[in-house]
């Protein structure tokens, strides 16, 4: 191989490489990705907003709106997903009871240090920054929505405050993971 490579095998290596990589990214199974399981980061988020909830908004009966899983394992660039992997999500929704003053931004900052004092910390979304440490990523009058992350965990929670008319606020939470390993893919469980 001396005589008729000249660069050491410095491209053969070099295109094995480039294969390699390129065969990861076609087989699914992004080089680099989180070991945590969708469930794993559920778990990690959900008790920490259930208890900012309940603190911000004491009285306000939150329901579940929304929840469950989405298939998104199988190859990036197919639209045919699978349960190799999942995101899992889920949303609270209520009302502000009558009396209650505080603003929409109050009633946000309320939750969003509820999660912080849980060593969450304001999202990237964030780009209006509050004198609080949080970073709103919509405020106007008659919305606020705060994106927080927990530092470890593949996902992230969304606050959202929002006037469905004067003084007649509605609330909600949001916890969402990123698209990650299902433990039970393979097993016979899938989903």
């Amino acid at each position: 191989m001396g005589g008729l490579d000249r660069t050491g095998g410095v491209r053969l290596r070099r295109s094995a490489v480039a294969a390699l990589a390129l065969s990861g990214m076609l087989a699914g199974c992004g080089l680099g990705e989180p070991k945590q399981t969708y469930e794993q980061a559920y778990e990690a988020m959900r008790p920490d907003a259930m208890a900012a909830m309940g603190e911000a908004w004491p009285g306000v009966e939150m329901e579940k709106d929304s929840g469950g899983t989405e298939e998104c394992g199988g190859l990036d660039i197919s639209a045919d997903k699978d349960a190799s992997k999942l995101s899992a999500h889920v949303t609270y929704r209520g009302n502000i009871r009558p009396g209650d003053e505080r603003s929409l931004a109050e009633l946000a900052r309320a939750a969003g240090k509820g999660l912080m004092e849980r060593g969450w910390r304001s999202g990237v979304g964030g780009r209006i920054p509050d004198e609080e440490g949080l970073k709103f990523s919509v405020r106007s009058s008659s919305r606020v929505r705060l994106q927080m992350e927990k530092p470890g965990v593949d996902g992230w929670a969304v606050v959202l405050v929002y006037a469905d008319e004067p003084n007649d606020y509605g609330v909600s939470m949001s916890v969402s993971t990123k698209c990650l390993r299902n433990p039970a893919w393979g097993r016979g469980e899938e989903g």
